[in-house]
């Protein structure tokens, strides 16, 4: 899973890592586990990141919604051992460890498990295209998936999208817009091809990595029913 962690980091994450770890015995895909009990004060929003890779955008709402007065429970979840480093590192620095409960591997065991209506956002930035035809199905925005996302959503909840691949933006709106349950907030073309003035960077775009200029930034809500 990436590159072999440093012995210092390693040390830090075996420490902070269980202390932020979701509850293993509450992973039932029962849709029994209510995100607010998570944390040690009551949240006024939960916000759920999938693939959060080096964890500063999760990081960045943090601020940002502290910045706003907003006290909300941040949830990230991330297979790989070296972006979840790289997140606990920082919220460990910023003395932001008790905003933030983590997962380090698949995300739909999670989702299954929350209750229904639970969550206020979920962000899916820049996942794995999976390029083959014989691989989409393995694509993290699928109508399945979305079945889920929709159950633990709360109505006018938001699912939030992003890639600079072409054709993985068309297969997410056109697997989005085709669930009964999101409807495309955009209005126009730049509605989805210029970041909102509050977006968060993610490290892939800071770097400027190929086509990460050419961004697609995709806002579903979740229709209230």
């Amino acid at each position: 899973m990436g590159r072999k962690l440093t012995a210092t980091r390693q040390s830090l994450l075996d420490d902070a890592y269980p202390k932020s770890q979701l509850p293993e015995k509450q992973i039932t895909q029962e849709h029994d586990l209510a995100p607010a009990s998570l944390f040690d004060y009551e949240p006024e929003k939960i916000v759920l990141e999938i693939g959060f890779g080096g964890g500063e955008h999760l990081t960045g709402l943090i601020h940002q919604y502290n910045d706003k007065g907003i006290n909300a429970g941040f949830i990230g979840i991330e297979p790989f051992v070296n972006g979840m480093a790289s997140f606990l590192v920082d919220i460990k620095e910023q003395n932001l460890e008790k905003y933030a409960r983590v997962w380090m591997d698949d995300a739909i065991p999670v989702a299954k498990s929350f209750e229904e209506n639970s969550i206020d956002e979920i962000y899916v930035l820049n996942p794995d295209p999976w390029h083959k035809t014989r691989h989409h199905r393995r694509r993290i925005i699928n109508q399945d998936n979305l079945d889920i996302f929709s159950k633990i959503l709360k109505p006018d909840g938001k699912l939030i999208m992003s890639t600079d691949v072409p054709y993985l933006a068309e297969w997410m709106v056109t697997e989005a817009t085709t669930h009964p349950d999101f409807t495309w907030t955009a209005t126009c073309a730049d509605d989805w091809r210029v970041a909102p003035e509050d977006w968060i960077d993610t490290r892939y775009q800071t770097k400027k990595a190929k086509g990460a200029d050419k961004m697609n930034y995709l806002f579903f809500t979740r229709n209230a029913t």
